[in-house]
């Protein structure tokens, strides 16, 4: 029989159990432990620090809400000792065995902050083993061609191991990458996801076109606000040199950002539908085809790299005007507030060529960074001249003043 002092240990560290699992499980467990069994974590998976095989269950089951009505076979009290008085409720309550409990284990994971709209679909992971499978083909080509001009004798530049990526360098590029996913990517698919949460069908009407077309290509911007937004090289500027950037540099980028999303995102063909029909009323006969050209061609020779399309768009974001929409009202600064830009721009300039020779060696570097220049140089010029007739048309007022509000940073706008 257990004396009082023994029993009042065993009722605090029952209940403490029930609770939660682990003494490791707090808000400000370290990342490098996983927060649904204590094991060492791998990083951040689906919007938490967990380990490989925690990761590998929420991807396969957390869309089995099923799981979550399946009683927990460790909370026998015979078996446990579980204290007759704990809360019975399910929601908060976890065993001592999450690793056997797929009840409790999932229940964890989302308490814990998992999500599930960020475990891809089988379409999604259809397409995504399509564009691995392109771009391992890409690579056998551009090797084969690297091969071909190395047999020519043509001098290459030697890289010291001092002015390869440090792990300094490595870090920048993870929050690049995370913070895109988090903030673009997530608010991209989200609101697209509550904008047309049903199948559509565009009608032959010019007013039903250009809500689509704004509604869309708002998300698209005000996505890649949020993404500039969280970069902590464009918090640290004034807000009058983020209204600068902004106003001029972030229309400009709609089609490099539209292409990096639909890379990454899975789109019904009956939303592809609309996206053609509505982008080719604005863009209008003329214009249309070059268009389309221009996202096959991208397609073609870009590679699907996200480091390298990321950090690409905030070079260009950190450049002198890309091209002009507002006649004479638009914002200007001095010299010096210029050459602090171009020095921030150099910055991300020297990561991705660092980042470019350390992942394709010299010859692939080149040829991939002309082919970044190249593509965005067609795509500015199909900007302009679409702009040109969003500013123009006076059907298409009601886009020009959508874009205008969305190229704000959200704390510019308060």
């Amino acid at each position: 029989m257990l004396s009082p002092a023994s029993t009042s240990t065993t009722t605090t560290t029952t209940t403490t159990t029930t609770r939660i699992y682990h003494p490791k499980h707090r808000s400000w467990c370290p990342k490098h432990e996983c927060v649904i069994c204590g094991s060492k974590a791998i990083g951040v998976n689906f919007g938490a620090p967990t380990c490989a095989p925690c990761k590998a269950f929420f991807r396969r089951n957390a869309r089995r809400k099923e799981i979550l009505q399946t009683p927990c076979p460790f909370r026998d009290p015979n078996l446990l000792n579980f204290n007759n008085n704990i809360d019975n409720n399910e929601k908060s309550n976890y065993c001592s065995q999450v690793r056997y409990c797929s009840s409790c284990r999932l229940r964890r994971c989302f308490d814990m902050g998992m999500k599930e709209e960020l475990v891809r679909t089988d379409e999604e992971n259809e397409r995504y083993r399509q564009l691995v499978e392109t771009n391992r083909q890409r690579r056998q080509q551009l090797l084969q061609q690297e091969q071909l001009e190395n047999s020519l004798v043509i001098p290459r530049q030697i890289v010291k191991a001092s002015d390869l990526l440090h792990e300094t360098d490595w870090t920048h590029l993870s929050n690049v990458v995370f913070a895109y996913e988090t903030h673009c990517l997530k608010n991209y698919i989200q609101r697209r996801k509550n904008l047309f949460h049903t199948r559509i069908q565009i009608p032959d009407d010019a007013w039903v076109k250009i809500n689509y077309h704004s509604s869309t290509i708002v998300n698209n911007l005000t996505s890649l606000t949020s993404f500039l937004s969280s970069i902590p090289a464009v918090q640290n500027l004034s807000k009058f040199d983020r209204i600068f950037l902004c106003t001029h540099n972030i229309r400009p980028l709609i089609l490099l950002n539209l292409h990096e999303l639909e890379q990454l995102c899975y789109s019904e063909p009956w939303e592809l539908t609309c996206d053609n029909l509505s982008a080719e009323y604005v863009c209008g006969s003329t214009l249309f085809p070059e268009y389309v050209k221009t996202k096959h061609r991208a397609e073609q020779i870009l590679i699907t790299d996200s480091v390298v399309t990321r950090l690409w768009l905030l070079v260009l974001f950190f450049s002198t005007p890309l091209h002009c929409y507002y006649q004479q009202t638009l914002p200007e600064i001095d010299e010096n507030r210029q050459q602090t830009i171009r020095q921030i721009q150099d910055i991300y300039v020297t990561l991705l060529w660092k980042y470019l020779l350390h992942r394709h060696g010299d010859l692939s570097a080149i040829r991939i960074f002309s082919n970044l220049n190249g593509i965005y140089l067609r795509m500015q010029r199909l900007s302009q001249a679409v702009n040109t007739e969003i500013r123009t048309r006076n059907d298409l007022s009601i886009i020009n003043e959508a874009f205008n509000r969305a190229v704000i940073i959200d704390s510019d706008n308060k």
